[in-house]
């Protein structure tokens, strides 16, 4: 047997290797290699797939060598890393992917080494590292914090570049890195003459709790003018809401819209009562023509049956009056055997010849006695096959016709099924109908709302509140339907 290759239709032979995808197609190594090579640089093509089923990964390894195995992965691992995440080498000569790494090395959190060039790269920025003490223009969250820092007047270690702020005690500061230096200008601190610009710390703290003191009665001021504002706004709130409710125009207006919202919520019901009513008729002529079909069916498995039971006992009385017919037959040739040899040589009539009655007229006889004797066992073993033979095919029958009734009721759920996925496709399109032109009413009468406010705040010169929208009634159902008047 010859198989070709689904992808060059080249013809191999049974002997060759050709591997067979989970899809069903079969492909040749060299273009299966091919295939898979292709992945490592089209992201859009990664996991290698056939009909989009991945291919598995022992027909992988089974293809490639150990050197493009560890090609595979490394494409695997790259493009299964987030692009926002991605560093490369910055290297020119080199731009290898750098892997996300497992640990951290505290003394340089933010950049990674490439394994093939030993370049450092800022995970940041995605350029060369950044010198030691030195934070990356790019860190936009690093900025934030340093801000808030400055503005709660907190100091960086000038040797790990923490965050360090002063809550007691004094000025002389001692990083988790082990490194002293002054929290009012940063300096390493001098064992010997302590701070080395000779900074005064109590006229800083002193300075500093000045600041904050002046800090907090701005904020205090900021959140009383903040509540007052809010105040107001709240009364003149009110006192537009009172005025808006004691207009004319907008009493006139809000009632129209009132008018026109029972009209389209009569529209509405109507128009679900009249689908809901046609669904019911639909539904209704449909099961009647299924139940006339199975009354159909039912009378004509019913004739069968008895069409079957009467040929059955037409054949069964045929084959008594044939077994009946042998059975006299018999006995006359027995008669007639019987008179020959009861004679026994004598002759009645000197005119005809001298019977002889040898052993074999006698055996002949004695075989006919037997004959007569399971005559009846026999006949009756026959009309036994014949009414299991008429048993066996009255059951497959039966049979027959519960499975063409079982296909007859599968057949009818199927048509109900399908005609109320219309019914209910019909009615979601309705209603989604209603939703729009309800959206767009109400949208149409904020709009007018909005119109009438702002000309009446233009010819009295005071501020009138936007009226709350009307409320529509919930969801019809159909249980709950009211009358509507045709």
């Amino acid at each position: 047997m010859v198989l070709s290759c689904s992808a060059c239709r080249e013809d191999l032979q049974p002997d060759q290797n050709l591997q067979k995808l989970p899809c069903g197609h079969s492909y040749c190594p060299r273009c299966l290699k091919i295939m898979i090579i292709q992945v490592m640089t089209d992201e859009s093509k990664m996991p290698p797939r056939c009909c989009t089923q991945p291919i598995p990964s022992s027909i992988i390894k089974s293809i490639l060598s150990r050197e493009e195995q560890y090609k595979f992965l490394k494409a695997v691992v790259q493009f299964s890393t987030p692009w926002e995440l991605r560093v490369f080498c910055c290297n020119p000569a080199c731009g290898e992917f750098i892997p996300q790494r497992s640990k951290i090395d505290p003394k340089y959190p933010f950049q990674a080494i490439c394994r093939k060039c030993k370049t450092r790269v800022c995970i940041m920025c995605k350029r060369y590292a950044h010198p030691i003490g030195q934070d990356c223009p790019e860190d936009w969250e690093l900025d934030a914090v340093l801000k808030m820092g400055e503005k709660s007047g907190w100091r960086r270690c000038y040797k790990c570049r923490t965050l360090v702020e002063l809550t007691q005690g004094c000025t002389h500061m001692t990083c988790r890195c082990r490194a002293q230096f002054c929290y009012i200008c940063g300096e390493p601190w001098n064992p010997s003459v302590g701070c080395p610009a000779l900074c005064n710390g109590e006229d800083v703290m002193e300075e500093r709790r000045a600041e904050e003191e002046r800090r907090a009665r701005e904020r205090e001021d900021e959140e009383k003018a903040k509540q007052e504002a809010a105040a107001r706004e709240a009364a003149e709130r009110l006192e537009a809401e009172k005025r808006t409710r004691e207009c004319k125009e907008f009493g006139e207006l809000r009632a129209e819209h009132a008018k026109e919202m029972e009209r389209f919520q009569t529209f509405e019901r109507k128009s679900k009562w009249l689908m809901w009513t046609r669904h019911a008729h639909q539904k209704l002529a449909l099961v009647e023509k299924q139940s006339a079909a199975i009354e159909r069916m039912k009378e004509r498995h019913m004739k069968t049956s008895a069409n079957l039971e009467d040929r059955q006992v037409a054949a069964e009385m045929e084959l008594r009056s044939t077994l009946e017919q042998s059975e006299r037959n018999v006995r006359i040739r027995l008669k007639h055997m019987e008179a020959y040899c009861d004679g026994l040589g004598k002759n009645p009539n000197a005119n005809m010849p001298s019977r002889t009655v040898t052993e074999r007229d006698l055996r002949e006889l004695g075989q006919q006695y037997n004959v007569e004797k399971n005559m009846k066992q026999l006949h009756q073993a026959k009309i036994n096959v014949m009414r299991d033979r008429q048993a066996k095919a009255l059951e497959e029958l039966l049979e027959r016709q519960e499975s063409e009734m079982s296909k007859l009721l599968e057949k009818n759920s199927k048509e109900l099924e399908s005609l109320e996925s219309d019914f209910a496709d019909e009615e979601d399109a309705l209603t989604t109908t209603f939703a729009q032109r309800k959206e767009t009413l109400e949208s149409r009468w904020e709009l007018e709302m909005e119109v009438k406010r702002r000309e009446m705040e233009r010819e009295t010169g005071l501020k009138y509140a936007p009226m709350a929208p009307l409320e529509m009634e919930g969801e019809i159902l159909e249980d709950n339907l009211p009358a509507v008047d045709e």
